[in-house]
C-alpha cells in the first residue's frame, strides 16, 4: 500500500514538472517579437545600425520591432500601455510615467555626460548665467531631463519657477521659437543641444557645471520583464556590450550615428566626445539619485503624487 501511494506521489509530481516545462517552453514560444522604441542618436540607435538584438535572438527566431520617436515621454507612455516593451529615456520621463502608472520598470542605468545637457541663450545675449533668468522666457520639453535640469539650475541659483516664464515645447517648436525670438533660453540635450551651438547661433550659460547628476535610462514593461526575465537580460547584457565598445570607438561611433540619423558629422563628433556610454544594472547609488528628481518634481508640485523610484526597480536573477 504504502508503495502504491509512493508511486502515484511520484507520477502527480512527473506529471506536475512536465506541465511547468510545457508551460516554459510555451512562454519562450510565444515571443514572436521584442518592440523596441528608440530616439536620435543614443546606443539603441547603435544595436539598430549593427542588428546586435537580431542576432542575438536570431536562433528564437524572434524579431527586433524598432519604432523611433522624438523624446521620451511619448515614449514611456506606449511603454506603459503595454505598446512596447523596451526603451530609454533620461531622469525626468520615468518619474512622470510611474505617477501615471507602475507598469514599467528600471532595468538599467548609462551616466550622461557632463555638458550633454544645457541652457541654450543667443550668442549676443545679455543674459549671462542662471542668476540672469529671473523673468526671461524659457522653453523646455516638459516632462523631460531637461525639465529636470531646468529646475535644478533655478534651485541652484535660488531662483522660483514663478521668477521665470516656462514655455513647455517640444524640441522641434522649441527651434522655430528659439530661431525667432520668441523665447530667451532654451533648455534642451543632446544631439538637439550640440545642433544648438553650431547652427542656431547658440551659447550654453551652464557649460562645465556641474547642475545635477543626470542618468539615462533603459525602461522595460513591467509585463514583459515579469513574464521574461531572461530575455530582458540578454537585451540588457547585448547593451552593456555595445556601451563598452562605444566608449573605445568614439570616431565609429560619430560616423554611425551620422549614418543613422542623417545629423552631420561634425555635430555627432561633438555628441560622441562629451557623452558617456556605460551601462550597468542600478545599484543604491543610482536609484538614490533618481529618488532625488522624483523629489524634486512632487516638492514642485509636477508631479500628481509621490513615487518610490526602488518600487520599479529591475534586477536580474542573482543580483
Amino acid at each position: 500500500m504504502q508503495i502504491r501511494k509512493r508511486l502515484k506521489a511520484l507520477a502527480s509530481i512527473s506529471a506536475t514538472a512536465v506541465l511547468l516545462l510545457s508551460a516554459g517552453t510555451a512562454s519562450a514560444q510565444e515571443v514572436k517579437e521584442i518592440r523596441v522604441a528608440l530616439q536620435k542618436g543614443g546606443l539603441l540607435a547603435i544595436a539598430k545600425q549593427r542588428q546586435v538584438l537580431e542576432q542575438e535572438f536570431k536562433q528564437q527566431n524572434i524579431e527586433i520591432k524598432w519604432y523611433e520617436f522624438a523624446y521620451s515621454n511619448p515614449l514611456l507612455e506606449a511603454l506603459n500601455a503595454n505598446k512596447l516593451d523596451f526603451g530609454s529615456a533620461g531622469s525626468a520621463p520615468p518619474i512622470f510615467a510611474q505617477a501615471a502608472s507602475e507598469n514599467l520598470v528600471y532595468a538599467a542605468t548609462q551616466p550622461a555626460g557632463l555638458n550633454s545637457e544645457g541652457i541654450l541663450v543667443k550668442k549676443g545675449s545679455a543674459i549671462k548665467g542662471i542668476d540672469d533668468l529671473r523673468g526671461k522666457r524659457i522653453g523646455v520639453a516638459k516632462g523631460t531631463s531637461s525639465h529636470h535640469f531646468l529646475v535644478a539650475a533655478l534651485d541652484k541659483a535660488k531662483i522660483k519657477l514663478d521668477d521665470i516664464k516656462v514655455s513647455y515645447l517640444a524640441p522641434s517648436d522649441a527651434t522655430a521659437a528659439f530661431d525667432r525670438g520668441d523665447i530667451d533660453a532654451w533648455v534642451i540635450w543632446d544631439p538637439y543641444l550640440a545642433i544648438g551651438e553650431r547652427v542656431h547661433d547658440a551659447r550654453n550659460i551652464t557649460r562645465d557645471q556641474r547642475i545635477v547628476f543626470s542618468n539615462n535610462y533603459l525602461m522595460a514593461n513591467r509585463e514583459f520583464a515579469t513574464r521574461h526575465p531572461d530575455l530582458l537580460k540578454r537585451l540588457v547584457d547585448r547593451l552593456i556590450d555595445i556601451g563598452a565598445w562605444a566608449e573605445g570607438n568614439r570616431g565609429q561611433l560619430a560616423q554611425l550615428l551620422t549614418d543613422q540619423t542623417g545629423i552631420p558629422l561634425d555635430i555627432e563628433k561633438i555628441v560622441v566626445e562629451r557623452g558617456t556610454f556605460g551601462i550597468k544594472y542600478l545599484d543604491d547609488s543610482i536609484t538614490g539619485q533618481q529618488q532625488d528628481v522624483a523629489n524634486r518634481f512632487a516638492d514642485l508640485g509636477l508631479v500628481p503624487r509621490r513615487v518610490d523610484v526602488q518600487k520599479i526597480v529591475w534586477k536580474p536573477a542573482g543580483r
